[in-house]
């Protein structure tokens, strides 16, 4: 890297300069992370304040008069960001909600009817349906049992618990028999936290879009997918993405798209956010949405937002090194960037970045440039 962001804005305005972090750090916050996890985390900050020419300090340093900018390992509650001394998106890399369970798979559906039970806060949100599976989100076992019993007619439904990831905590039922077994078999307190029935899809595709905005001026847009790997345990779990980044928003994303699935699933994440954010007053820099396009059992066609990420996640170290190249080169228009997670000891290509080694327990990651492409001249 030739020139730091911090060292380009100069070139323009003196005031953009000043509102560059001369700080970052990691916040851990919320659910514990594992090792590698954090290691990612920490990757990113050096990178960031290598790009911003500011200094790296630990979450443990006092803050300075003028703030610091976090990358937070979790979504942040508004009483977490003041106590960060975080008041606007400019101060981090993630997201700030009113409400724990705003962060979760539960706002990415409406709950059945107004007289269903529902946690303090909680917003009927007109049109979300138009960008999202048909489902319910659901508090107490009757409103889950009419809502299952509701979708069951149009075949499949999958359950899912609203706090877990990488498809982790999620169950198909066929029948209402077979839901009303698996209600039984839940504590009372389970779904007062909340549980997610949407329609289960046969044969699909997901997309991850989303966007990144970070001090001094720089906006990316993209969209991809996912792959998935096999761990050792013989789960599948998330093994990375690929995304194509351009630079900007939705808007600018959307027009580099062709019709089909892709676009389709850029103007869902694009409605959602909308709807979704302006809903809970949720500021976020960071905004990532899995977007699944398929068919179900009957051979209807379906498309919509599963879930929303406001904080570091699986992709962002493609995000990160998009940006860098960005940044380096002026008249880059679009790049593919991706990040690998894999215990097959899969060779690392040259010129990735290693994030994490692995290990019997946790995967090697890296993330690398794939493909860059300027003023309509692919290299």
């Amino acid at each position: 890297m030739t020139a730091t962001l911090r060292q380009q804005v100069t070139r323009t305005t003196a005031t953009r300069w000043s509102a560059l972090p001369v700080e970052i750090s990691v916040a851990e916050c919320g659910d514990g992370r594992d090792p590698h996890e954090l290691a990612v985390l920490q990757c990113a900050a050096g990178r960031l304040a290598e790009l911003f020419g500011a200094r790296r300090v630990a979450a443990a340093a006092p803050l300075p008069p003028c703030g610091r900018y976090w990358i937070p390992s979790s979504t942040l509650l508004r009483p977490e960001a003041s106590a960060l001394g975080v008041s606007d998106g400019s101060q981090l890399w993630g997201g700030i909600v009113p409400a724990a369970w705003v962060a979760t798979k539960l706002v990415s559906h409406p709950r059945r009817g107004r007289r269903a039970a529902a946690p303090k806060g909680w917003i009927d949100i007109i049109g979300l349906e138009d960008c999202t599976l048909p489902g319910w989100s659901v508090f107490c076992r009757d409103d889950a049992l009419a809502a299952g019993l509701e979708l069951l007619r149009g075949g499949a439904v999958r359950l899912k618990h609203p706090q877990e990831r990488g498809g982790q905590g999620q169950r198909v039922v066929r029948s209402g028999e077979e839901l009303g077994n698996w209600l039984d078999a839940a504590s009372p307190q389970s779904l007062q936290q909340g549980l997610v029935l949407e329609r289960d899809l046969a044969e699909s595709t997901t997309f991850s879009v989303g966007f990144s905005t970070l001090p001094g001026g720089h906006r990316i847009a993209y969209v991809g997918t996912q792959r998935n790997l096999i761990t050792p345990q013989g789960v599948a779990g998330y093994g990375g993405s690929r995304l194509e980044v351009v630079r900007g928003g939705f808007a600018e994303l959307e027009a580099t798209q062709r019709p089909g699935k892709a676009r389709t699933a850029v103007q869902a994440a694009s409605r959602y956010d909308a709807v979704i954010r302006h809903a809970y007053g949720v500021v976020a820099s960071r905004c990532n949405y899995d977007v699944i396009a398929g068919v179900d059992r009957l051979g209807r066609r379906h498309h919509g937002v599963l879930e929303q990420s406001w904080r570091f996640g699986g992709a962002s170290m493609a995000e990160l090194l998009a940006i860098e190249r960005f940044t380096l080169l002026p008249g880059l228009q679009r790049v593919v960037a991706e990040t690998v997670e894999s215990f097959a000891g899969e060779r690392v290509p040259a010129g990735a970045v290693m994030t994490w080694r692995g290990d019997a327990r946790s995967p090697c990651k890296y993330a690398r440039i794939v493909e860059e492409e300027s003023a309509g001249l692919a290299a």
